[in-house]
């Protein structure tokens, strides 16, 4: 019964968000005072086919950083998440299948 409510609850409520009705009366700032921020549209640069070396001679990884990875098609790739936290995309292909990698 509960499960039910929950998904009546989000029937009913989903609409109006996607409506954009949110309530801007109630705030504890001054709207006068909220700036834009973050980088401008565009402002992340998404990377387009990058460049591959072997696991053993990618020396500017450490051995302890993290790396997004992905297995498709017979094919590992390591993304690291250094890069990835600059770049958030990268489209890259796994022979012939497009892939875009998302952070």
């Amino acid at each position: 019964m509960r499960v039910l409510t929950l998904v009546f609850l989000m029937l009913i409520g989903l609409p109006a968000i996607g409506q954009g009705s949110w309530d801007f009366s109630r705030h504890t700032i001054p709207l006068d005072e909220i700036q834009a921020g973050g980088p401008p549209r565009d402002g992340i640069p998404a990377l387009f086919s990058p460049n591959y070396v072997a696991a053993a001679k990618a020396d500017f990884i450490r051995g302890d950083e993290q790396v997004l990875g992905v297995f498709h098609n017979g094919v590992a790739r390591a993304y690291p998440i250094r890069v990835l936290s600059w770049h958030e995309l990268v489209n890259d292909t796994f022979g012939e299948a497009p892939l875009l990698v998302s952070w």
